[in-house]
């Protein structure tokens, strides 16, 4: 094929997609839903935006998801679904802030809950559920917790100090950890869709 006739065939081609009125193939959601959903996270070194795509996975992909330091526009989704990390006993900051200033839309849309904590599944995490459902001033239909996971390389200065000395006050090794399973967080996408959707 000559070049000239390459160049013509592939801007017919780009035209193509760029006029077609549907392109399945540049889709994000593989299954249809009647409402719009979001997951929203919070994190601070990925472990609940991993746990937040999961989610959305579980549920078909069906959610948006977003980071709260994004400063993300909810208004036109139906429900919410909202995750954090947990450090140092706290909700993670942008993701509080974000609730904060709207309250009153969290308080009506979201229909779920998770944290991922090293206190994954104990009553500590539980405490932190209600935490996060009272800040959202909402009564969600689901609520779980994650175990979460440390990679050392990705800490702060600050963080990596702080955990060394938790370790070393507990007479563990400060080493790498990850338990943190997505087949949990899957299941907790059906689940919600599920009582949700009753």
């Amino acid at each position: 094929m000559r070049r000239r006739d390459f160049f013509k065939t592939s801007l017919l081609a780009g035209g193509s997609l760029i006029l077609a009125e549907k392109s399945y193939g540049l889709k994000f959601f593989p299954h249809p839903s009647k409402h719009k959903w979001a997951v929203i996270f919070g994190t601070r070194y990925g472990s609940n935006r991993d746990a937040a795509i999961w989610i959305s996975e579980g549920m078909g992909a069906v959610a948006d998801v977003f980071d709260a330091r994004e400063n993300p526009d909810l208004s036109s989704f139906d429900y919410l679904i909202i995750g954090s990390g947990i450090y140092y006993g706290r909700i993670a900051e942008p993701l509080e802030a974000l609730i904060k200033r709207n309250v009153s839309l969290f308080s009506k849309k979201v229909k779920a809950v998770f944290v991922v904590c090293g206190a994954g599944g104990t009553e500590r995490a539980n405490q932190y559920l209600d935490q996060l459902a009272k800040l959202c001033e909402a009564e969600p239909a689901a609520k779980r917790s994650f175990p979460g996971r440390i990679t050392k390389r990705l800490l702060s200065p600050e963080d990596f100090k702080l955990l060394e000395e938790f370790y070393k006050k507990r007479n563990q090794p400060f080493e790498d950890y990850d338990n943190l399973i997505r087949k949990d967080c899957l299941q907790f996408g059906e689940e919600i869709l599920k009582k949700v959707s009753g």
